[in-house]
């Protein structure tokens, strides 16, 4: 190991955050720096290394006592997890100082912009890690910068909205925090901060690569020194540890692995609708409703991911109905399940990680999406990338079972599901290109490691 190869990368305590950044670690590993990865627990227990040691992992308190239950009010949160990491990681960076292991650079989340002067004040180069895309980080910076004013209510929304390099924008197709600035107030605050002291930062890491936003890239390379080292689609086994530890937003059922593989298994190829939103998107009861009935009317065979707490909206009686042709679990492994050559489409809320593990598995897709940048994202997989398709609400902002038969089938059959497979079979080998030796990110990082 040489001199100065030590970094730190802390991100924000969320499953969307830690997945790709803890990836990042593993790649950076493989490069030959010395990784410490830092992580705000709930429960943090004393530091330890990941089975093969090429990561220190550092569990740190989220600010909340043993046995407090996180509050609701947002802006408490951030400001605890704040404190929290500011009390505990300078400690951490003079403790690995004298004990001659200097860390040269703190890779942080992009949410917490204030961890650059924490960086810069001891000494270490700091390194802003966008875990969306650049097409959601341009939106948010044409908010910073004034060029675009969030209405107060979504009826005062202009019918279309134009950035450089971007396609015409419906209010639908925008981050659902810049559709009413009264909707999410605090959130839309930490979003648009992200861009504060963006001009200050040392190195700009992006969870994508550079051929899937081309035109948008160009804009952002205009402004800052880029680099783009994604798709971060994880290996399908974290650290033992890290996965059994659900206060890192992991978890890991060996019997779930076993139930969902060998349950494709019996299934002939492109022949499963594989059904999940991840971990923040709470459909309400009678959307639940017309979701079970839709996937039922398809008459195909679908994998359909449930959580526990979720489970008393599905229609009584819906288990017996479907029979074999539908398995409902509480977790799948999305990643061997998306591998898996049974699967024909991937019903998904949009989020950035499952769009990148779908992109990078060839998977055509159905955006269902929800809030956050999941609606964009949404976009440009229907008409941009052109993987998938959207499907539509109706007024009530239900999407019903009729929307959800017609969808399955549109991508699962004739001739534009033809043209939808080879596209994401064509975006599979991009991403895949892009990762490997040699390619634009693997280019990137090496870039980075090079820095030190």
């Amino acid at each position: 190991m040489r001199e100065g190869s030590h970094v730190i990368v802390l991100p924000f305590p969320g499953q969307g955050h830690i997945t790709p950044m803890s990836q990042f670690c593993k790649r950076l590993a493989s490069k030959g720096l010395q990784l410490t990865l830092v992580l705000v627990s709930d429960k943090p227990t004393p530091p330890y290394k990941t089975e093969d040691d090429s990561i220190t992992v550092f569990p740190i308190p989220n600010g909340f006592q043993e046995g407090e239950e996180p509050l609701e009010d947002l802006d408490d949160y951030m400001e605890r997890v704040e404190t929290s990491i500011k009390n505990s990681l300078p400690k951490l960076i003079e403790d690995m100082k004298l004990s001659g292991n200097h860390p040269r650079a703190l890779v942080y989340d992009s949410t917490m912009p204030w961890l650059l002067d924490v960086a810069h004040s001891y000494g270490l180069r700091g390194a802003v890690f966008f875990t969306q895309p650049w097409l959601v980080t341009a939106i948010y910076y044409h908010v910073f910068k004034g060029s675009f004013s969030v209405p107060p209510t979504k009826y005062d929304h202009s019918t279309l909205a134009s950035f450089p390099s971007f396609p015409m924008l419906s209010a639908n197709d925008l981050p659902s925090f810049l559709c009413e600035s009264s909707s999410y107030p605090n959130i839309l605050r930490i979003v648009v901060d992200q861009l504060s002291n963006i001009d200050q930062v040392d190195i700009l890491l992006c969870n994508t690569f550079d051929k899937l936003e081309e035109k948008v890239l160009k804009w952002v390379q205009s402004l800052w020194p880029v680099l783009n080292i994604g798709p971060m689609v994880p290996s399908m086994y974290l650290d033992k540890r890290l996965s059994e530890d659900k206060s890192y937003g992991f978890s890991l059922f060996n019997a779930k692995v076993t139930e969902c593989i060998e349950w494709l298994n019996s299934k002939q190829p492109n022949s499963v609708v594989y059904v999940s939103f991840g971990s923040l998107v709470i459909l309400k009861e009678d959307q639940m409703m017309e979701l079970a009935e839709g996937l039922k009317q398809t008459g195909r065979f679908f994998l359909w991911v449930v959580r526990e707490t979720e489970t008393d909206k599905i229609p009584r009686n819906f288990v017996d109905e479907i029979g074999e042709k539908g398995l409902i679990v509480s977790w799948s492994p999305q990643l061997e399940v998306l591998a898996h050559e049974s699967i024909g489409c991937f019903l998904t809320h949009c989020g950035w990680n499952s769009m990148s593990e779908g992109l990078s598995l060839g998977v055509p897709m159905i955006g269902m999406p929800h809030w956050t940048d999941q609606p964009t994202n949404a976009k440009f997989m229907e008409d941009v990338w052109k993987v998938g398709v959207r499907v539509k609400a109706e007024g009530d902002g239900l999407v019903r079972r009729e929307e959800i038969v017609r969808r399955v089938g549109e991508v699962m059959e004739g001739e534009k599901g033809k043209e939808i497979r080879k596209n994401a079979e064509k975006w599979k080998v991009l991403a895949q290109d892009a990762v490997s030796e040699g390619g634009s990110s693997d280019k990137s990082i090496d870039k980075f490691v090079s820095m030190f």
